[in-house]
């Protein structure tokens, strides 16, 4: 599991650091279970519903590795998202439905 752990914090393009954080851990926490230790059946849920991974994909290596196959972008813009204030989340849904009304337009 400590490879796929490492696997999805680098598809992430995370550290240590954030990716703990993200789960709710101190890096000094998160680091042994990169390095060997066992992770324990409460950190892989944890996980696994933080960052939407199907947990055969994280126990065994069974694809998906995501639930909903979402991809990274997707991921990334929701992580952006999820840092605004509630002010500035209305304005980029806002900036979101004119963009999406040109695009429909173009088609």
């Amino acid at each position: 599991m400590r490879e796929r752990l490492l696997e999805l914090r680098k598809y992430f393009n995370m550290t240590q650091k954030e990716f703990g954080e993200k789960i709710g851990m101190t890096q000094s926490t998160y680091s042994p279970l990169e390095n060997g230790r066992e992770i324990r059946d409460s950190y892989v849920k944890l996980i696994c519903n933080t960052y939407h991974i199907n947990e055969d994909w994280f126990r065994k290596g069974v694809l998906p590795m995501f639930i909903d196959d979402r991809d990274k972008d997707f991921d990334e813009l929701l992580t952006i998202f999820e840092s605004f204030s509630p002010p500035l989340r209305k304005l980029l849904l806002k900036q979101a439905e004119v963009l999406q009304a040109f695009s429909n337009d173009l088609t």
